[in-house]
């Protein structure tokens, strides 16, 4: 390799790592702390959900969730996690927005990192989003999704439409005693300017 192509590849690689870096998807959402207990959100039997807000005169794009939560009563891994993103329907989700996206997202002891087979246009308001877990118990136990003590917005949500209780989108003090609380959850993606 001559000189001139030595520089010249040198001169190139600052350009393909910058535009690597634009490219990286920014954090939109961020209540990913945990300073609570957990709540079970199983695909099929049972669900949480936690809202969101995009701000006035910005439309997201996103494409990532990450969700803190943990294995109990076995070590897991679940087989796949669900995404869904719904509307507001006065301070509950309500119909699907998008999904549900069933994935396999990757897995930290419980907490994941999800990202999506397509990006999820929301325009300014409020939204929702849920994750559950395919998990056989006898294999690999139970998932909780933790929650936190900072309410931003609506108090996360929880249902068990096969139970005795909160048979339809309740809040979680509501149905686990406690105060009020949230989930553990970030979203990634980009925001653009809307007109």
């Amino acid at each position: 390799m001559n000189r001139f192509t030595l520089l010249g590849t040198i001169a190139v690689l600052p350009l393909i790592a910058s535009s690597a870096l634009a490219g990286a998807p920014a954090v939109l959402w961020d209540q990913n702390t945990s300073s609570g207990g957990v709540v079970f959100s199983q695909t099929g039997s049972t669900a949480a959900a936690d809202d969101f807000v995009v701000p006035s005169g910005q439309t997201w794009l996103v494409t990532e969730m990450d969700v803190t939560g943990v294995y109990f009563n076995g070590s897991g891994p679940a087989k796949s996690e669900t995404v869904t993103f719904y509307t507001d329907k006065h301070g509950k989700p309500g119909r699907i927005k998008q999904g549900p996206f069933t994935l396999k997202c990757a897995d930290n002891f419980g907490s994941f990192k999800c990202t999506l087979p397509t990006r999820v246009k929301l325009k300014s308001g409020t939204w929702w989003a849920s994750l559950t877990t395919d998990l056989d118990f006898s294999q690999g136990g139970e998932w909780g999704w933790n929650t936190n003590v900072t309410v931003q917005g609506n108090e996360a949500v929880w249902e068990d439409p096969g139970g005795d209780s909160c048979t339809t989108w309740t809040p979680l003090h509501v149905c686990f005693g406690g105060s009020p609380a949230d989930l553990a959850f970030q979203l990634l993606g980009r925001a653009n300017e809307s007109n």
